[in-house]
């Protein structure tokens, strides 16, 4: 189906926040997502319910179709199988490497996917830690990572999946050195919605606001581990 990158925007961040709040999307939503005022939003809508991409009620919300969600996990795995290949062969950082996936994942055919899949391995994950869609365009029902919130204070863990999304959450994360790989101590536990880590590589205390510290995955260390990360 010929469609633009701006329709092909917009069916990724229905998915996205279907995925992330488990409910039909308002306009206002993909309005604020995509940075682009309600009427436009309406306008792109109607074309894509048109289209039988999207199941779009006014003042109920939007939904993808199935039609609409195997054209958003064909551009994931693009963007994704991209990403991992900018950076294993490129030296992107995973802090860089969105945006420049972003612009290319709408102009690869499925047959060059199909080889760079095949020329890395056939990776499941990308650098963020996100799963790659398969070539059947099937994607685990559940994330292998445990979000940081679910750790007590004391706990080391090391960073297995990062938000990347939002620049400015992911502008934060860089400059304070928490990225895929980062070993942190799990600090402080507020009870005004904050997680203080300390990253190993700068010991430095980092205040996280809870929804950012949910969406961190990673994994616990083993006791042995945690002793020669301290003593490091």
């Amino acid at each position: 189906m010929d469609l633009s990158p701006v329709a092909e925007d917009y069916l990724k961040a229905i998915y996205h926040l279907e995925d992330e709040y488990g409910r039909p999307v308002r306009t206002t939503e993909i309005s604020e997502e995509l940075d682009v005022t309600s009427p436009t939003v309406t306008c792109m809508l109607d074309s894509l319910a048109d289209r039988e991409l999207v199941d779009y009620t006014p003042y109920l919300g939007v939904e993808l179709t199935d039609c609409g969600e195997e054209i958003v996990l064909q551009l994931v795995r693009n963007h994704r199988l991209l990403e991992t290949f900018l950076m294993e062969h490129l030296d992107y950082s995973w802090s860089t490497v969105h945006d420049e996936a972003d612009c290319l994942e709408h102009h690869v055919s499925d047959e060059f996917t199909r080889r760079l899949a095949t020329f890395l391995g056939e990776p499941a994950m990308d650098p963020h830690g996100d799963p790659i869609p398969d070539s059947n365009l099937k994607i685990p029902d559940e994330t292998p990572h445990t979000a940081l919130t679910e750790y007590e204070t004391g706990e080391t863990v090391i960073v297995e999946q990062v938000p990347h999304r939002d620049p400015d959450i992911r502008d934060y994360l860089s400059q304070h050195r928490i990225g895929p790989g980062t070993r942190l101590v799990v600090d402080t536990v507020s009870p005004i919605d904050l997680v203080t880590v300390v990253p190993s590589s700068t010991e430095t205390a980092v205040a996280l606001p809870t929804h950012v510290a949910r969406r961190i995955g990673a994994r616990a260390t083993s006791r042995e581990e945690a002793d020669r990360i301290r003593q490091a």
